[in-house]
């Protein structure tokens, strides 16, 4: 008898303590209200390839890029389909890829990843796919992404990043049952192996939508996948839309912490609400126009945008620091948070003469970044050639400024 006391207590405190432990570990971190610093950071030009002075080198539109460790960049452009290789004095050494379906092939790229080999994953969003081409440009095979065909419907991705020896993106499938007249669409943020099968599925949001009475509802329509980011092995998303709380999960799918701080969102003003509201007012389907409805939310949601430096901070950017709310001069602001949850400081990146009309600031690794000038123009000029000018009227592009790339750095 005296054994059994002895015991049972002891066997309730292990359990109480380990459950404190999931607990603990699982809880969110506070962080505080206002910055802790604030500093501004006039980024130092490398180099720049296009804009109006350039020759020898065509530019479509490019929209992203990687820094490998020697420090050549890679750029992806979505209109020529092809890579960009330049090397760290803004030289152009080569260019991979071309125009097509077949191996080694691309069509209209939206992103890409840097392989362990020094291949190139180049990520195609609809038809989805990824085209893998090594450095001597030739094919280096496909990796499949959201399931086999034979699930039925289309499949596309969104985007991917590549954490070590895992995939992580969000993937989707779409289908459409013309006699009920809906679409359905269901997108996955998950975690897969370098094959692309999927291993921990993050979070998924499926919605139907009656495409003879389209709606765009903005509370129905957020995910948790709208803002997210990835390095080593942690994945960061946004749970809800009008708070900042930053969820923080390992490899695994597994909920690590949230980083949360008390923040108003930013209040829209009715020119910002006709603004959404009068973006895109109809689509097609088969031919016919439809008339969108659009459930319009008060604010802003709370965090615009996360990236992730190389060595595991993280940058969020607010609803109050997206571009065109900065003033003259500045490219970006970011609240920057160490891995372990803690505020370290608000950095603001001023650039000279930068444009918050026509140019933006690509994030890369924390310590390089992108200009894009001219870039809104760019796509526009892209899209009109498309024939898909917004509104259905042709816009005169006659006097739109080339695309520039610049490579900054923080000094």
């Amino acid at each position: 008898t005296l054994w059994r006391i002895h015991v049972r207590p002891t066997i309730s405190i292990v359990f109480i303590i380990l459950m404190l432990a999931t607990t603990i570990a699982a809880s969110a971190i506070e962080l505080s209200a206002d910055p802790p610093s604030t500093r501004d950071v006039t980024l130092e030009e490398m180099w720049r390839l296009g804009g109006e002075d350039e020759e020898d080198i065509l530019l479509g539109v490019i929209l992203d890029g990687e820094i490998d460790a020697e420090g050549n960049t890679y750029l992806i452009d979505r209109q020529l389909s092809q890579i960009l290789v330049v090397d760290p004095d803004g030289e152009l050494v080569t260019t991979l890829g071309r125009e097509g379906d077949g191996p080694g092939e691309l069509r209209n790229p939206h992103g890409m990843f840097l392989m362990d080999d020094g291949a190139i994953g180049v990520i195609q969003g609809f038809p989805g796919r990824v085209t893998i081409i090594n450095g001597d440009d030739t094919p280096g095979g496909t990796i499949d992404v959201g399931g086999p065909a034979e699930e039925g419907g289309f499949a596309f991705i969104l985007d991917l990043e590549k954490c070590g020896d895992r995939l992580v993106g969000v993937y989707g499938r779409g289908t459409m049952d013309m006699e009920r007249g809906s679409f359905l669409i269901s997108n996955t943020l998950a975690v897969m192996d370098m094959e692309g099968n999927t291993q921990a599925e993050i979070c998924t949001h499926t919605q139907e939508d009656n495409f003879q009475k389209p709606v765009v509802d903005e509370a129905a329509n957020f995910a948790e996948y709208d803002s997210w980011a990835a390095r080593g092995d942690r994945v960061y998303t946004i749970p809800e839309r009008d708070v900042y709380t930053i969820r923080v999960r390992d490899l695994a799918g597994n909920h690590a912490t949230d980083f949360t701080r008390a923040f108003e969102p930013r209040v829209r003003t009715d020119e910002d609400k006709d603004e959404i509201s009068s973006g895109g007012a109809n689509f097609r389907v088969v031919g016919q126009d439809f008339e969108v409805e659009r459930k319009i939310l008060d604010t802003d949601p709370a965090i615009d945008a996360l990236q992730v430096a190389s060595d595991g901070r993280l940058f969020v950017r607010t609803c109050w620091d997206v571009r065109k709310l900065l003033p003259t001069g500045t490219a970006a602001r970011y609240d920057v948070i160490s891995p372990k949850g803690k505020f370290l400081e608000q950095v603001t990146f001023l650039v000279p003469e930068f444009d918050k009309e026509n140019d933006q600031l690509v994030f890369l690794d924390g310590t390089h970044f992108l200009l894009l000038r001219n870039i809104d123009q760019a796509q526009a000029a892209m899209f009109a050639a498309f024939g898909e000018d917004e509104g259905g009227e042709e816009e005169d592009l006659g006097d739109a400024e080339p695309l520039e790339v610049v490579l900054y750095r923080i000094p």
